[in-house]
């Protein structure tokens, strides 16, 4: 123990010594914290605090959006950002752009989760290919067991397992992110479980997943964010078993409890709305519950793509061929790797 606090000693001392005036930063989703970044697991980052050899912070992951190494590039800093809003299209753009390998492992490690999580993301929301984007994705997750991004790695890569059916291979991964010792990670793997064996045809397994997923004890806007998507999984189950109105029931108490940000979660109730409706034989509402995520939402690349080929498929009902084609249209400019692109065609 000795021997591993003296080892620790010299390493700060050096740090302390170098580049004074540099800093790294992690941002959180609070605040960022500016010092030096010393260590790091798959839990949290250590850093040390300006001016001080003593003061070491350790900062658990679940609270970390990002970190701003001082070597950064100028196009990384730019992804990051770019990233956090969502843009990983562009940011997979500026990501392009980098015209040299820095010396820095930590920044060469965010390049590389950085290429592949953009990769994913986009290929999850139909603008890529699964194949292209699960290989870069399960090689991070596999090489960097101490990264402070594991956890996301390894639940991308069951995302990205469960959209080409590989489901065993799926829960593999989920069970790594259950892992995980907060509740909002360990939530998130619950309501990914769901979801796989909602896709598997397993609706009463998939119930069970999202209520222990409720059941977990924690507090905190991630805690509640997990809570409201376990509930919406609920709803998937009730329109499994054929109970549109039961699914309907259960998105609008998730909607009223939704937040001014929280457009993935209303989207998704409308989807399921749409779909209770379409179940039921009620055109005209699942009509209206997905043009809300046309033109309300649309920023959610995933239900978008939901909302889009059933439009397609409704306004066909409707006999408005010049409205299905439009609809159609957007689905295969916007997501032609989707699932749901896939899935629509022309009458």
């Amino acid at each position: 123990m000795k021997k591993r606090w003296a080892i620790r000693a010299v390493v700060l001392s050096l740090v302390v010594c170098a580049a004074a005036d540099a800093l790294d930063t992690i941002r959180t989703i609070k605040l960022g914290i500016a010092g030096h970044v010393i260590g790091m697991t798959s839990l949290q980052v250590e850093l040390q605090l300006p001016n001080s050899a003593n003061l070491i912070k350790e900062v658990p992951v679940n609270q970390i959006l990002t970190v701003y190494y001082e070597e950064d590039p100028e196009e990384l800093i730019k992804a990051k950002k770019q990233v956090l809003e969502g843009r990983y299209e562009d940011a997979f753009a500026a990501l392009g752009k980098l015209k040299k390998e820095p010396d820095r492992k930590e920044v060469r490690q965010d390049i590389e989760f950085y290429r592949a999580l953009c990769t994913a993301k986009l290929a999850l929301a139909g603008a890529g290919k699964i194949a292209d984007a699960g290989p870069m994705m399960k090689a991070f997750a596999d090489a960097n067991p101490n990264s402070y991004h594991y956890f996301e790695a390894v639940e991308l890569v069951g995302d990205l397992l469960l959209a080409v059916r590989q489901y065993s291979q799926a829960a593999e991964y989920y069970g790594r992110l259950a892992k995980a010792p907060w509740p909002d990670y360990q939530m998130r793997a619950g309501v990914a479980t769901g979801r796989a064996l909602l896709a598997q045809g397993k609706p009463a397994e998939a119930l069970d997943a999202f209520n222990k997923a409720i059941a977990v004890e924690g507090t905190g806007d991630m805690v509640e964010t997990q809570r409201k998507l376990a509930a919406l999984g609920k709803a998937g189950v009730s329109l499994a078993m054929k109970k549109p109105d039961e699914a309907i029931q259960l998105a609008e108490e998730v909607f009223k409890s939704a937040g001014p940000r929280d457009d993935a979660i209303k989207a998704q109730v409308y989807n399921i709305e749409g779909t209770a409706h379409r179940q039921a034989g009620r055109t005209e509402d699942a009509l209206f519950a997905f043009l809300h995520v046309e033109l309300f939402y649309s920023s959610v690349p995933s239900a978008h793509a939901e909302a889009l080929a059933n439009l397609a498929e409704l306004w066909d009902q409707l006999h408005k061929a010049e409205r299905a084609s439009a609809a159609r249209k957007t689905l295969e400019d916007r997501y032609k790797d989707s699932p749901w692109a896939k899935k629509t065609g022309h009458p």
